[in-house]
């Protein structure tokens, strides 16, 4: 007799079978394990959020006693009114953009190479990875010294004859934002060339044999293999660098302060002047609000936009 789909033993599930394992001791020991970092997190990120959102929509100078005035959405308002303001968020879409565009194409690039036979590879390894290593507030201030009016750059091109070219990098408003947009670039590159080298690691060797028996040059595999297959990977750095330029402060605040006259403020920057130096905490709570919701919106938006586009693909190959 023909045994029937209803009557077949039915697979155990995996995922239940681990599940069922866990004995009431293995769960409350996963519990007072990961209990120390859920506080931590609760403490240091959650808490503060829901008070800056709280202090977002009152009036306040930050000094105990003082008067808590509740304004609603004025410090939204003024906020979206402020020149200082507008320009910060136009500094931040220019090195927001700037920074995709180079970061994760030129890493994705240099760790092509290094996972190739060349020689050296080790070397360049260490070197590209070295600026990662540096604190952003060592880093901001070793390209200060570098860039400022009498520094090594001005210096170099004065006795080299082209004293023509120098000029004050860091207060030029023509150069100064992009010369801090460069060191934002600089000092990321290694840490996502990590990132994407350890992808690549993962590719087996067999795929790359088969392009290459089926005639590919070395342009072609890298477009049409190993783009497409990194693609999650590639993914992953484009949401790291979107949060971690949004929330760079230090290079700012140690190169320019934000100057010339506000040229190169950013939001993240804006939030410290204005609450801890112009006392407006609620002023400031409200960019630190519009800041977490930008952030949030973009991270969300690399996340779904590349998946609706691959689905649209199918639908119109199919």
């Amino acid at each position: 007799m023909e045994e029937t789909a209803a009557s077949k033993p039915l697979k155990p599930n995996p995922r239940r079978r681990s599940h069922a394992l866990l004995t009431t001791r293995d769960k409350v020991q996963l519990v007072a394990m990961s209990s120390p970092a859920i506080v931590i997190y609760t403490a240091f990120l959650v808490i503060p959020i829901f008070i800056a959102l709280y202090f977002s929509f009152h009036s306040w100078n930050g000094i105990k006693g003082a008067p808590l005035e509740y304004v609603g959405w004025q410090n939204f308002a003024r906020a979206f009114a402020s020149p200082l303001f507008q320009t910060s968020m136009k500094n931040l879409a220019l090195m927001v953009t700037v920074s995709v565009l180079f970061h994760t194409p030129i890493a994705l690039v240099l760790a092509a190479v290094l996972n190739t036979k060349v020689r050296g590879k080790r070397f360049f390894k260490m070197i590209y990875f070295v600026p990662t290593i540096f604190p952003l507030i060592a880093t901001g201030l070793l390209w200060y010294f570098i860039f400022m009016p009498t520094g090594a750059l001005n210096t170099t091109l004065t006795n080299l004859g082209l004293g023509s070219w120098a000029r004050g990098w860091l207060v030029d408003s023509g150069t100064a934002m992009p010369t801090i947009i460069f060191v934002n670039i600089w000092a990321g590159i290694g840490y996502y060339m990590i990132i994407l080298l350890a992808g690549l690691k993962n590719i087996p060797e067999d795929v790359y044999e088969a392009a290459r028996i089926d005639g590919a040059s070395a342009v072609q595999i890298f477009f049409r293999v190993t783009v497409p297959i990194m693609r999650p990977t590639i993914l992953l750095c484009l949401v790291l660098d979107i949060i971690g330029t949004i929330k760079v402060f230090d290079l700012v605040f140690v190169m320019t302060g934000g100057g010339p006259n506000g040229l190169t403020n950013l939001p993240t920057t804006l939030v410290y002047y204005e609450a801890f130096r112009y006392d407006n905490y609620g002023l400031g709570s409200a960019v630190g609000v519009i800041l977490l919701v930008l952030a949030m919106t973009l991270t969300l938006l690399t996340q779904y936009v590349p998946k609706w586009i691959a689905r649209k693909r199918v639908k119109t190959h199919a």
